[in-house]
């Protein structure tokens, strides 16, 4: 049975400092950076709402309840953390919402600002994630600490984050995971196309963590090498070169204009060529999956890309008192606050 690997941090010898984070309600804030502004007119009312200690399946069934909506007619660009303060939009169509306006509407659930769109707001209609988040209780103290959380936003600010997938990603105790291993070896299909696409993207998750793992231990998640696959930072377009190109998409690399993907492979792509394609596949073959037996996962999970790195440009820390840490940063959509934050704490 298959299990999530070990993730080396981005500098193995930076102090960790160790702590506690979500043990306050507002110790951890999340407001999201739509991929658009709604136009002020159309058919689906845009509600930014702010939730306060509701997960994601009580927001979309609390706005339902209240405007008598269907819930699969309510739209949002992504799931925010349940214990957490959260801001985001939620589309419900007009003929329900015609009387929206601010204001509390459930335990936990108030309307901020009302708007109007042409189009239901998807899944993925987000650029990113704004955070405010405490660290409480730290193992280190006063000016160990301030050194500690110095260090450690250099390392992040000069060569990017890991972009691995967080804990969340394979279920409690890695249960969506080992779904994922059961349907691909044992052909025991979750049911409900929705687990089914949860199981498969996390054993795609897993090969993808694995091989950025493999290249930071081996320091080449920042080199180019033969067969990668790039995506541009500021568009998301993907690209691969002849060996001609090689020292310019190298420089291009260390501008911070493009990333190194990894694979997130499926019933029909995600692997490279060359060296790259070859170190992909061996670490496929240490985890006993044949690329054919992906094909099991059809239109679950056809195969993708993922960058290995992502940028914190703004990232901002204080100390306050004595064992806390108040960190603000940006990450893009897809990101994982965790995964930041365990660059941290250890």
């Amino acid at each position: 049975m298959i299990e999530t690997t070990e993730l080396p941090h981005l500098r193995k010898n930076a102090p960790k400092i160790g702590g506690q984070i979500k043990e306050r309600i507002d110790d951890f804030e999340v407001e999201e950076i739509p991929a658009y502004e709604p136009s002020g007119e159309g058919p689906h009312c845009y509600l930014w709402v702010e939730k306060r200690d509701v997960d994601g399946r009580n927001l979309i069934a609390g706005i339902a309840r209240h405007f008598g909506a269907s819930k699969a007619d309510i739209g949002a660009a992504g799931t925010k953390d349940r214990r957490a303060i959260t801001r985001q939009w939620v589309s419900v169509p007009m003929s329900d919402a015609s009387d929206a306006e601010t204001g509390v509407i459930a335990d936990g659930v108030e309307i901020l600002d009302v708007s109007r769109h042409r189009n239901k707001l998807r899944t993925g209609h987000l650029r990113g994630n704004r955070f405010n988040l405490r660290i409480r209780s730290t193992k280190v103290r006063g000016e160990v600490l301030e050194d500690a959380v110095d260090t450690v936003s250099r390392a992040l600010e000069e060569e990017g984050l890991p972009n691995y997938y967080g804990s969340q990603r394979f279920g409690d105790g890695g249960s969506t995971l080992r779904a994922g291993w059961k349907w691909l070896k044992e052909g025991r299909a979750p049911k409900g196309r929705f687990l089914r696409r949860m199981a498969a993207s996390a054993l795609q998750s897993e090969v993808f963590n694995r091989v950025l793992a493999r290249r930071l231990r081996e320091d080449t998640w920042k080199t180019v090498i033969d067969g990668d696959i790039f995506e541009k930072v500021d568009t998301g377009g993907r690209f691969w070169i002849d060996e001609s190109e090689r020292e310019e998409t190298q420089e291009r690399l260390d501008d911070r204009k493009i990333s190194i993907t990894g694979p997130m492979p499926g019933s029909r792509e995600g692997l490279a060529k060359g060296e790259a394609g070859s170190m992909e596949r061996e670490i496929l073959a240490a985890m006993e999956i044949d690329e054919e037996e992906l094909q099991v996962f059809g239109r679950c999970a056809r195969g993708t890309r993922r960058a290995m790195t992502v940028y914190v440009p703004d990232l901002r820390w204080q100390v306050e008192g004595d064992d806390i840490v108040n960190l603000q940063f940006t990450l893009p959509s897809g990101s994982y606050a965790t995964i930041f934050l365990r660059e941290f704490t250890g």
